[in-house]
């Protein structure tokens, strides 16, 4: 079915370890058992990038200094 894919769960625990909280993508909404019955114009984009999209911390708290601090950590998982 749709989930993510093992490397989008190997950063995001990675991340954790490193104090960052970093989500998978949202399901999209077709996948969700609420919507199974809604009408739908699917196209292969939301799975895709539900597959391998993450979500980073934002909003008006997340410092310039914090972003460079993310970024180097996901270089560094990267490496790994």
């Amino acid at each position: 079915d749709c989930q993510p894919n093992e490397n989008v769960e190997a950063l995001r625990a990675f991340m954790l370890g490193k104090k960052i909280e970093a989500r998978p993508v949202w399901k999209p909404m077709h996948k969700q058992p609420v919507y199974k019955d809604a009408p739908a114009y699917i196209n292969g984009v939301s799975e895709a990038i539900f597959k391998i999209g993450m979500c980073l911390p934002a909003g008006p708290w997340v410092t310039d200094e914090d972003v460079y601090y993310i970024v180097e950590c996901i270089k560094e998982a990267i490496v790994k």
